[in-house]
């Protein structure tokens, strides 16, 4: 009786060469990342990264024209090709999504030390294994979509070319797009106009757009109040911490076992203290601090303490309430609602723009968007100072197309719905 079994790398290929090919590529690119480190974007920018593209097409289109109807070929435009390249893709963008990803540029000293480092995992998006996978994965899916092509052609295929085209398109536009894209911070004063950016290397950039900071403001929570251990400063109780948002004076609250009443408030306090002496008092200027004046009781104590508790500012120093040998009464640093700025953008071609800028509503002006990215901290709400992040991505445009071509072909499917097979 003859064997069926058929061995590996005899025709017609399967799904096990294209796990063996798929792994390969993997494997070549894990030895370039061991021997070479991560990929140095800038030395593909333009017109670098656009010759590769011109080179790349041009050779998938000479593939398909001189050896389209080869073995190898037929085989790559295949499902045996594309699912398992496809697996192994999945795989590192799985891992990207699992581990911390480090932006490239910032010095290898901020990276983890083990060997995931070496491997490139925490920098994926410019390791080799990624790259290489990511244009096998293309090299699939051109000559998958030009074999379509040899096809006799219907109205149907319209949503397949919309598909392939599109996700080679996008694909192809973010691998390429990245070496000219350009991120920067921008750090300007209240009153003052910036037109220079700090790449992430530190180099300082100037830029064809310029910002004015007009006003910059920052809203704050209601501040809280929390029972800490004297000892170590941790919140109470250990296993889960209590607090209490400020509702007005005259209100009671219990923490930890700790019962507190609010006595009195100053939104905008001084503090005044030596040795032996500490007042509390109103300050309508810069540097004022929170402060709430509390009276606390605990089963065990002989009578209530009571006293101003404050989070302190870059002027004065935090106050804390005793309340025994174990436990104090805290205010810990208000949290941030909201932070904006108000800003005039000024461009070489004359154009004038004001607008605010929050976190999640950034500004678009020509090429650039403009992020709300921080603050000085130092200075806590009175800070004067704002950070931008400015990002330029020339080739997003190229990208949005492909996105555009992918949700197209998508509802075209499903108009066309699937095809009817003849009665």
């Amino acid at each position: 009786m003859k064997s069926t079994s058929r061995k590996i790398w005899e025709h017609p290929w399967g799904y096990a060469e294209g796990f063996i090919v798929a792994v390969g590529v993997l494997f070549v690119g894990t030895l370039l990342q061991l021997t070479t480190g991560n990929i140095e974007t800038a030395l593909f920018a333009f017109p670098v990264n656009t010759i590769i593209g011109a080179l790349f097409v041009a050779g998938l289109l000479a593939v398909h024209l001189l050896a389209g109807k080869g073995r190898v070929t037929r085989w790559l435009s295949s499902v045996y090709a594309t699912i398992p390249a496809l697996a192994v893709l999945l795989l590192l963008a799985m891992i990207l999504g699992l581990i911390p990803q480090f932006v490239a540029g910032t010095g290898k000293e901020q990276l983890p030390h083990h060997p995931f480092t070496s491997l490139g995992w925490h920098q994926m998006t410019t390791s080799w294994p990624f790259l290489l996978l990511c244009f096998y994965n293309l090299i699939i899916l051109g000559l998958a979509t030009l074999r379509r092509t040899a096809r006799r052609q219907s109205w149907r295929d319209i949503g397949f070319y919309l598909n392939h085209l599109g996700l080679f398109i996008a694909l192809l536009g973010g691998i390429l797009g990245s070496a000219d894209m350009e991120r920067l911070t921008m750090s300007i004063q209240e009153g003052e106009v910036e037109w220079r950016g700090v790449l992430k290397t530190g180099e300082i950039k100037e830029l064809a757009v310029a910002i004015q900071l007009d006003t910059f403001m920052i809203e704050e929570y209601e501040p809280k109040l929390v029972i800490i251990e004297n000892e170590t400063g941790k919140m109470l109780p250990a296993s889960r911490p209590e607090s209490y948002m400020f509702e007005g004076v005259g209100k009671t609250t219990s923490l930890a076992g700790v019962t507190l009443e609010i006595t009195d408030y100053l939104p905008h306090a001084a503090i005044f203290r030596d040795s032996t002496f500490m007042n509390v008092v109103p300050m309508m200027t810069e540097g004022s601090t929170t402060a709430l004046k509390v009276k606390a009781d605990k089963p065990g104590l002989r009578q209530p303490v009571e006293g101003w508790v404050s989070n302190g500012s870059y002027l004065f120093p935090p106050i804390f309430l005793q309340i025994d040998e174990e436990t104090s009464v805290a205010m810990p640093m208000q949290e941030i609602k909201k932070y904006s700025s108000h800003v005039t953008v000024f461009t070489e071609s004359g154009k004038t723009k004001e607008a605010v800028i929050e976190v999640n509503t950034p500004l678009q002006v020509d090429d650039w968007m403009i992020y709300q990215y921080s603050y000085d901290d130092t200075k806590g709400k009175y800070s004067n100072t704002s950070v931008f992040e400015l990002v330029r991505d020339p080739w997003l445009n190229i990208v949005y197309t492909g996105i555009f071509m992918l949700l197209a072909g998508a509802l075209f499917l499903f108009i066309a719905g699937p095809k009817k097979k003849a009665s």
